[in-house]
């Protein structure tokens, strides 16, 4: 029987798809299970590893229920994920812990101190990424002081899609593009670096064993294959970071493209020949899923996630009506930002409601809506929220642009690219051609190319993209040469006001005021 189907696991930060794709890129049949972080402040979030393990089993299933093949074709199983994310497991694999979420923010002082004894200019240099309490090793720092039992029963910290990959195969492995989250990643030489974790006294013994993004990392153990209803022989392959794999499930696999993917945050990503280092540090170099290149890239923390903070605690309206209506409320609230005209009558949302990331990487930004006056409606509001959005990815775009050239064309995914005027926008802020794909869900798609590449589906990485990337045309949007003389007005008065406030201090006061309030209350 000819196997040409491969089986995709993404598993993001608000659920777990898994997707079976034949070797064209269709989806054939896919499960999808939701799952809960745990808050335990604004800024802290844990997450409990157990319900990434039963949602892989449980999605895994209903895809299986509802393929209409025999699960002998399943070529390969490929895994991806969310990044910056670690669990603490025993030599079983087993859960020390909960996992530290790439959205938590409680190491900053560990953070500060990686800059006190190393210094940003040197892991900048070394690993491609800035001191930031989003990457792993300021987590394995907080980790390693208040959890000091557990730390000394970790046999190793693994990523998200390495947690999973232990479960299916056994094996301790996390790719070059987990690895390089991580601050503890040698990007020019795709190994650890020793020093700096030596530097900053966390064990290297812990370090799982790197491999190449689209290895197979090993074969189906035959338990879980039976629990499955998979066939045990079946290679498992690390595809890599969900970004990374969306990167190539988007194409962009070549130098003049540049990807946009928007879903609980945005992450800007183009494809480097070379470890490219930005001397003001405002992007980052990571390693990309294809296996030997790099990827320049600009990660906001919230976007979509703000998005949906709006709907959920003052989109009752939309909410109740899209209920009587069978709408989504998206859908009702895009369209009552169309009811706004661009630059949405003065009003700047600046997006960072869990910080900021890329170009500014603050830890103690907040998110502000700015020029609101009793003349505003509720459309002005709605609108600010997309432009707040693009503008912020915007600054990020012109930054790349910068250090590896001009791309002609960016590629859109994620949840908010569902409404066409968010996409209309992007366009319009950009000043660049917008397109997505035929298949929204990019990360999986991009697993699935690197897997049937992997397992001889395909000869060459090309071939597959070629194969199982279709552009969806009717998507196109062309920037609009009077919106964007706008947007580039806002676009300056945006970044104006955050470095007002950054310069003043007013960040960093709010901080200090929030956490002596977390104190009084305790």
């Amino acid at each position: 029987m000819k196997r040409d189907l491969i089986l995709a696991i993404d598993l993001g930060t608000t659920g777990c798809k898994t997707i079976v794709f034949d070797k064209n890129g269709n989806d054939i049949s896919e499960g999808y299970e939701e799952y809960e972080s745990i808050y335990l402040s604004p800024t802290w979030i844990d997450h409990d590893p157990q319900t990434w393990l039963d949602a892989t089993q449980n999605t895994i299933r209903i895809a299986l229920e509802k393929l209409n093949f025999d699960p002998e074709q399943i070529e390969a199983i490929a895994v991806t994920s969310q990044r910056a994310t670690f669990t603490p497991v025993n030599e079983k694999g087993t859960p020390l812990a909960n996992a530290m979420l790439w959205q938590d923010k409680r190491a900053v002082k560990e953070a500060k101190l990686v800059e006190e004894k190393i210094g940003n200019d040197y892991i900048y240099e070394k690993t491609g990424v800035n001191i930031d309490p989003y990457f792993t090793l300021p987590k394995l720092m907080w980790f390693r002081d208040n959890k000091r039992e557990k730390y000394k029963k970790m046999y190793k910290f693994l990523s998200v899609d390495s947690l999973i990959i232990n479960y299916l195969t056994g094996e301790f492995v996390m790719d070059w593009t987990q690895a390089s989250r991580t601050m503890l990643f040698d990007l020019d030489n795709f190994k650890w670096d020793y020093e700096i974790a030596e530097k900053m006294e966390i064990d290297t013994s812990k370090l799982p064993e790197t491999i190449e993004p689209g290895e197979i990392a090993g074969s189906l153990k035959n338990s879980i294959a039976d629990e499955l209803g998979l066939p045990a022989d079946i290679p498992v392959v690390a595809a890599g970071g969900d970004q990374q794999c969306a990167a190539v499930g988007l194409g962009i696999i070549k130098s003049d493209l540049v990807e946009a993917n928007t879903g609980t945050g945005s992450f800007v990503l183009a494809h480097s020949d070379q470890a490219v280092r930005d001397d003001k540090k405002r992007v980052i170099c990571s390693a990309s899923a294809v296996a030997g290149k790099w990827v320049m890239e600009a990660g906001i923390f919230t976007t979509g996630s703000v998005y949906r903070w709006f709907r959920d605690n003052f989109g009752g309206v939309e909410i109740d009506t899209g209920h009587k209506l069978g709408m989504d409320p998206y859908e009702i609230m895009n369209a009552e930002a169309k009811e706004s005209s661009a630059g949405a009558n003065g009003l700047l949302l600046i997006p960072h409601f869990a910080a900021s990331g890329a170009p500014y990487w603050n830890p103690d930004a907040n998110g502000v809506l700015y020029g609101l006056a009793l003349g505003h409606e509720r459309s002005d509001v709605v609108r600010s929220f997309l432009e707040g959005i693009a503008l912020e990815i915007n600054k990020n775009i012109e930054i790349i642009e910068e250090l590896i050239g001009d791309p002609q064309e960016v590629r859109v995914s994620g949840g908010a690219t569902k409404s066409p005027l968010f996409n209309q926008i992007q366009a319009d802020v950009y000043n660049k051609p917008v397109i997505k794909t035929n298949y929204k869900e990019s990360s999986a798609l991009g697993a699935a190319i690197l897997a049937a590449k992997s397992v001889g589906v395909y000869g060459d990485l090309d071939s597959a993209v070629n194969k199982m990337v279709r552009l969806d045309s009717s998507s196109r949007k062309l920037p609009r040469e009077n919106k964007n003389k706008i947007y580039n007005k806002v676009q300056n008065l945006h970044d104006d006001i955050y470095k007002s406030l950054n310069n003043n201090n007013i960040y960093e006061k709010s901080s200090d005021i929030n956490n002596y309030i977390a104190e009084l209350e305790k």
